[in-house]
Formats: structure tokens, C-alpha cells, sequence
């Protein structure tokens, strides 16, 4: 093996290693890129679209109704099967836990690739009802993005936007994430579709 062979592989082998652990490095570093501080604000409305089997937002949202942080609930989401919107699902639940049923509302959403495709349609729903303050209770991991997008669309039309997520949802996410098959999944795909999301522009 000639002596530039050697150095050419020795520059490969440290280049490969160089960029095995920068790649070591972002993931690891995923939980602080994407969950941003929590916050709570006063608000006209809660947006709430954290609507899964494991998040324990819904008794959150209705502490926060509770403390008078916002008198309005919008539950909002696309639909999972035929006619079938967690939205709804989630509405009832709240009703359930002791939220007047006038003060809590489904928002039904179509399908779409991206969030930027489907803000509008909130945006528009939030004006027709006179809210200019929203306090947006989604996943932790997707709340520094939901913030930075969120913005762009309600502030462009006087409406303030706080996005947040329930405390013992980043707790129970973050806790020994890389060990948990589901954990890192929503780690790597929001990742994923934030990336996605930036190479187009209806979606950004």
C-alpha cells in the first residue's frame, strides 16, 4: 500500500468518525433542539391538540380552565378513520372531567402533509369567535417548532400565541428516552418532518 493510499484512508476513517459522532451528538441532543421552555399564559382560548393515549394533557387543560387561565377550550385534530376525529373524543372527555359543555368545542381538521397547511383554518376559526390570545397545549417535542410556526401564522393577524405542553408529558418523555422504542420514534420523526417540512415551501 503506497504511503498516499495510507493517508487518503487515514483522512476517510477520521472524516467517517468525525461525522459518526457528530450524528451521535444530535441525537442525544434532540430532547433540548425541540421541547421548548414550558410556558402559561393568560389566554382567551386553549388550543389543545395533544390528544393521545399516552399524554396526560387533558386533565392539564382542565387544571388550567380551572385557575381561570382561559374560559374557552378548542380540541382540535384530523380524523383517524372515517369520520372518526380524536377531537371529538377529547371534547367529551373534558365535558367528563367537569368542563361546561358551552365552554369546550371540537375543531375538525382535513388531512393535510404538514401543521402549515391546517394553521390557517384555526387561525380563521379563532377571529370568527373574537379570541386575540391562545394558549396552544400540544407535544413537548414538537412545541419549540409549534412555537416558531404557530407565530407566523396567528401574530400575522393580531392574535398572541403561547405554545406549551402538560409538565408530566416532558417528564414521562424525556426520562431515559433513547432505552424506549416509542420515545425515540417521536423524537426521530418529528425531527424528520421538520426537516421535510423546511425543503417545501406550503409547508413552511
Amino acid at each position: 500500500m503506497t504511503e498516499t493510499k495510507k493517508r487518503w484512508l487515514q483522512r476517510a476513517f477520521i472524516s467517517f468518525a468525525l461525522f459518526l459522532a457528530a450524528c451521535v451528538a444530535l441525537f442525544f441532543a434532540l430532547p433540548r433542539l425541540l421541547i421548548a421552555p414550558m410556558k402559561t399564559a393568560q389566554a382567551d382560548v386553549i388550543l389543545h391538540s395533544a390528544l393521545d393515549l399516552q399524554s396526560k394533557a387533558d386533565g392539564y387543560v382542565v387544571d388550567l380552565y380551572r385557575r381561570g387561565v382561559a374560559g374557552k377550550i378548542i380540541c382540535v385534530s384530523s380524523q383517524i378513520s372515517w369520520e372518526v376525529y380524536p377531537a371529538d373524543f377529547a371534547r367529551e372527555r373534558l365535558i367528563s372531567l367537569g368542563v361546561s359543555a358551552q365552554d369546550v368545542m371540537s375543531l375538525r381538521l382535513p388531512l393535510a402533509p404538514c401543521d402549515a397547511m391546517r394553521l390557517p383554518l384555526i387561525v380563521d376559526f379563532v377571529k370568527s369567535q373574537g379570541w386575540r390570545s391562545v394558549l396552544w397545549i400540544g407535544r413537548p417535542e414538537s412545541s419549540r417548532y409549534a412555537g416558531w410556526l404557530g407565530r407566523r401564522f396567528f401574530e400575522k393577524e393580531g392574535i398572541d400565541l403561547t405554545a406549551s405542553y402538560t409538565p408530566g408529558d416532558r417528564e414521562e418523555l424525556t426520562q431515559s428516552w433513547w432505552r424506549t422504542h416509542w420515545k425515540v420514534q417521536r423524537f426521530v420523526g418529528t425531527a424528520m418532518n421538520i426537516s421535510l417540512d423546511f425543503l417545501y415551501s406550503e409547508c413552511r
